[in-house]
């Protein structure tokens, strides 16, 4: 193999096969990324138990086809410590040498059949979602997904595709967000799968063009993503996550006395505000409503405490204290690209619901009496 590419290009197409790698890989395959360059193409693969990803790379100039199989770490590295515009691959007898601006590198490598193989090639397509529908979905959605459980179903993002409507969920048991979007069927049946958060991340970087659409297609056990169309697409496959998903919609509440909307960025800033004297032993800042002001405060005996006001127009219901976890409501307010959210409470021991429409959907346990 030898091949010259855009050095920015290479780097960023390392980065993302790199996401794919197993951490501690029994087989040193799976710790590895294989390059092969043919048909005028430099395609990356990278795999783990679980997921298996192939990446592009423009921007490329292949002088001789082939292939090469070398540690995504060193990769990784000596690509980044490149400089200049163009980087050089070359290989021979699995050493694969990386030329650039004023700098050599050879990398020990392993024979390329040594890695596996793909499994079941895609046969039909499920439904198909544009780029950035897809990728808003994950970012309002991953965050919730339980990194600590040993209920392993909640390590994923429970999606769901009916007709034309796509709906992603995740929760930790604290808290639970369900996010919708819209995209195009081509089955008339419903696809239902678990998927791990590490394909999540991955797929969310893969689908970094908004004009892109992204084909799902469902095979035994596993889906697989086209990111693009032709020789050009982004492609992962993962395995699904087995068990059942929490029944969900019996969380969210269907009745609040109390309701409100608020200015996204005014009611961030206030609550990380109040949250800055908290700690891991006082985490919680209590939200006191009336119909004019919003009161948030949050203290600790051995820090001290803050008291932050904004206004409020349009409560509805009796006034109420109520006490959240401030890093949960701020992480959801970050991730939403609206102005306005909608805040419903029942009680201050029932959870509190912030919603953006019929779009997204966050509920949050309180986090003690008021």
């Amino acid at each position: 193999m030898k091949i010259l590419c855009d050095r920015a290009v290479l780097a960023t197409a390392v980065q993302l096969a790199q996401q794919a790698v197993a951490t501690r890989a029994a087989v040193p395959a799976l710790s590895c990324i294989k390059l092969t360059a043919k048909d005028g193409r430099l395609t990356l693969q990278a795999a783990d138990k679980d997921i298996a990803v192939e990446v592009p790379v423009a921007a490329v100039e292949v002088k001789e086809a082939g292939e090469a199989l070398v540690p995504a770490k060193k990769l990784a590295e000596v690509v980044g410590e490149c400089e200049g515009a163009t980087v050089g691959f070359e290989v021979v007898k699995h050493t694969l040498t990386i030329k650039a601006e004023r700098m050599k590198f050879s990398i020990l490598g392993f024979d390329p059949k040594e890695f596996p193989s793909p499994k079941d090639p895609v046969t039909k397509t499920e439904f198909t979602v544009p780029a950035e529908t897809l990728r808003r979905l994950i970012v309002r959605s991953v965050f919730a997904a339980a990194t600590e459980n040993t209920r392993f179903a909640m390590g994923g993002v429970y999606m769901e595709r009916k007709a034309k409507r796509l709906r992603l969920v995740a929760t930790d048991g604290r808290r639970l967000v369900v996010t919708r979007g819209d995209c195009s069927s081509a089955t008339d049946g419903d696809t239902v799968a678990i998927v791990p958060t590490k394909a999540m991340n991955l797929l969310n970087r893969l689908a970094s063009q908004p004009d892109d659409a992204v084909q799902v297609a469902k095979l035994e056990g596993r889906l697989a993503f086209t990111v693009g169309e032709g020789p050009e697409a982004a492609k992962l496959v993962t395995n699904l996550i087995e068990g059942t998903f929490p029944p969900f919609e019996d969380v969210i509440p269907k009745e609040h006395d109390r309701k409100v909307t608020c200015d996204v960025q005014q009611l961030l800033a206030s609550v990380r505000r109040a949250g800055i004297l908290t700690t891991e032993q006082s985490k919680g800042v209590k939200m006191g409503f009336n119909a004019t002001e919003l009161k948030i405060s949050g203290s600790s005996p051995d820090v001290g405490e803050a008291e932050i006001s904004m206004p409020l127009t349009g409560f509805q219901g009796q006034p109420i204290e109520i006490i959240f976890n401030p890093g949960y409501v701020t992480e959801a307010l970050r991730l939403v690209d609206s102005s306005e959210i909608t805040l419903e409470m029942k009680a201050p021991n029932k959870p509190g619901v912030f919603r953006v429409g019929q779009e997204f959907t966050y509920v949050v346990m309180p986090t003690g009496q008021a």
